[in-house]
């Protein structure tokens, strides 16, 4: 008796760990794009829903196991995010991935962890640099468009402009700059470095965070690690947290660790707006925000089916008309009938040479959700793989592509080259890192001008080998 109650109390402890991890108590809108929403009869529509509450599929799956810890357990099975979950906060990300592949046959076998093991999968792909991880996690079917897309043109009287430069025109007429990201797409995120330069310039000085753990806030940070928040992990998300830094921001965590009723799906985002409030706003009336959101937590407007978003909320907390940027719909697919109508005119006929926002100047207008509730969409431009890696690597981040030094090519199997800034440990976010399969592998390192430590991994966590790199 003793043993069987034990393996349900670590269950219920794992499981606990990956909602501190995940964000996982989340509304519907935040795993289902506006382009992909839910209909109140759980099937997938073209426009916001009439009602955002409904299925949550890998939030379903954890808190089902919340409810009842002893499922999974004929599987001898927990949570995916949680295996070599020591290695993994050592700075060993591999050491997960692997131990999910040996195992993906019964995740996938799983009722309880079928649909959560899938996208944690292409999570950690994300993480590990390969290239197109989230476009393929796009068709999985939370996210996918139930009917084939039909290309459309554009509404008469929008022009493309560049995204960076509209944004630093219209933040000057708020203090609030939202921005909606797509969680599996890093693209989404290539221009937050330069917008926080962008936004410093006009006075703009705190940076908060859906993702943010609390320490971010704390005197003694220092660099994102695993403990930071879980799409921290990702190494472009982690640099821009570098930058911020840097720039002097002050890191803001607003996420709730409260569970409100379960018939209440705005709990979250008034709690998360709540927060914002009172860490910012309460001490700084006058405070420049940006803030960076989940998907549709950055709808400034009451959704139809009555669901308040963050932003909603906010703008209604503080009386500030905020800029709300959304950035997963007008983005790359796997095949063209997954994608946004406009999305797919924008892009054939050539207007997408650069992240872009269409904008009606003899209106005054940004082109963004019929509603209103999303002031402009970000268009990204097609992705083309180069050694390996993506090219918005280059041309939005501004990283060089960098030759893997031969001696981190030496050990064998599955590998992972990581690159650390100088001073900061293997427990830290690296700057880079890829997955390497053998010798012959010709991926390149995307790396900013500066120096380096590099190492070399594999899944047990041996170090193969180490080196300094400097990029001027």
């Amino acid at each position: 008796m003793k043993n069987k109650l034990a393996l349900p109390c670590i269950v219920f402890l794992s499981t606990q760990t990956v909602f501190a991890q995940l964000s996982l108590r989340e509304s519907i809108i935040d795993r289902i794009p506006p382009s992909q929403s839910l209909r109140s009869d759980g099937t997938t529509g073209d426009r916001l829903p009439e009602s955002l509450r409904g299925a949550r599929p890998v939030a379903q799956q954890v808190s089902l196991l919340i409810r009842n810890p002893t499922l999974g357990q004929e599987d001898g099975l927990v949570p995916p995010i949680l295996l070599k979950k020591e290695a993994l906060q050592a700075g060993n990300p591999l050491a997960t991935y692997a131990a999910m592949l040996d195992l993906e046959p019964q995740y996938l076998k799983s009722k309880v962890f079928a649909d959560f093991y899938r996208e944690v999968r292409f999570n950690l792909e994300e993480f590990l640099g390969f290239p197109l991880a989230g476009v393929q996690a796009m068709s999985l079917p939370t996210f996918r468009r139930e009917k084939p897309s039909v290309e459309t043109p554009l509404p008469q009287g929008y022009r493309a402009e560049s995204a960076i430069s509209v944004i630093e025109r219209e933040a000057r007429r708020t203090r609030l700059v939202i921005w909606g990201e797509e969680h599996h797409l890093p693209q989404t995120r290539s221009l937050y470095e330069v917008l926080l330069r962008t936004l410093w310039r006009q006075g703009y000085r705190y940076l908060a965070a859906e993702t943010f753990a609390d320490q971010l806030m704390n005197a003694e940070f220092r660099y994102p690690d695993y403990q930071s928040g879980f799409y921290l992990r990702d190494p472009v998300f982690a640099s821009a947290i570098r930058t911020a830094r840097s720039l002097g921001y002050k890191l803001i965590a607003y996420e709730t660790q409260e569970r409100g009723p379960t018939d209440d799906g705005s709990f979250r985002d008034r709690k998360q707006a709540e927060n914002i409030k009172a860490r910012i706003f309460d001490h700084d009336p006058q405070a420049k925000v940006f803030i960076i959101a989940g998907r549709g937590h950055a709808s400034e407007e009451t959704a139809p089916g009555g669901w308040t978003p963050m932003a909603s909320v906010l703008k209604r907390l503080t009386g500030i008309n905020p800029l709300t940027l959304y950035a997963p719909r007008m983005s790359q697919r796997l095949t063209p009938d997954e994608e946004d109508p406009f999305y797919r005119f924008a892009t054939s006929h050539g207007l997408v040479k650069e992240p872009t926002i269409f904008v009606n100047r003899s209106e005054g207008r940004l082109l963004g959700s019929d509603r209103g509730d999303l002031d402009a969409y970000i268009f990204w431009p097609r992705i083309e793989i180069r050694d390996g890696r993506p090219d918005w690597m280059v041309k939005e981040l501004g990283r060089k592509p960098v030759k893997i030094p031969r001696q981190l090519l030496n050990g064998r199997g599955i590998l992972l080259v990581q690159v650390f800034n100088e001073g900061e440990p293997a427990s830290a976010i690296p700057i880079d890192q890829v997955i390497i399969d053998d010798q012959s592998d010709r991926k390149v390192l995307m790396l900013p001008k500066g120096r380096f430590w590099l190492r070399t991994v594999d899944r047990d966590s041996k170090v193969i080998a180490e080196t300094t790199l400097s990029v001027s």
